[in-house]
């Protein structure tokens, strides 16, 4: 009986972490870009006065969904709350500087997390 025990617990640990998602952050000059899988949102934190704003952007690859959100300013952040995400879901983040017509001006690489 300690046998069956023992094996169920460790099933349901394996299980577990298996839809574990994961945080990603990206930091820049001008300030970061954050992901977070808990209740899965977005952020953007512009730490520098020099004329440009900053962008997180995130997308999951082979669907047709992608967020943004954009702080401009010193010390301006912004938070999004993200819809329509599978748990475990694998996502991308990247931090784009953006004129404040919000057309980029140049972005880092994508980086991976899940939902």
């Amino acid at each position: 009986m300690g046998v069956v025990a023992l094996t169920a617990t460790m099933s349901l640990a394996v299980a577990a972490t298996a839809y574990a998602g994961t945080d990603e952050r990206i930091d820049v000059a001008g300030g970061e870009v954050s992901f977070t899988h808990q209740g899965d949102y977005i952020n953007s934190y512009d730490l520098k006065a020099d004329g440009y704003c900053l962008m997180a952007e995130l997308k999951i690859i082979n669907q047709d969904h992608s967020w943004t959100t954009t702080s401009c300013g010193y010390n301006q952040r912004t938070h999004k709350s993200l819809k329509r995400i599978n748990e475990g879901a694998p996502v991308y983040l990247r931090a784009c500087y953006t004129k404040k017509s919000g057309n980029r001006v140049k972005c880092t690489g994508w980086q991976g997390a899940h939902a």
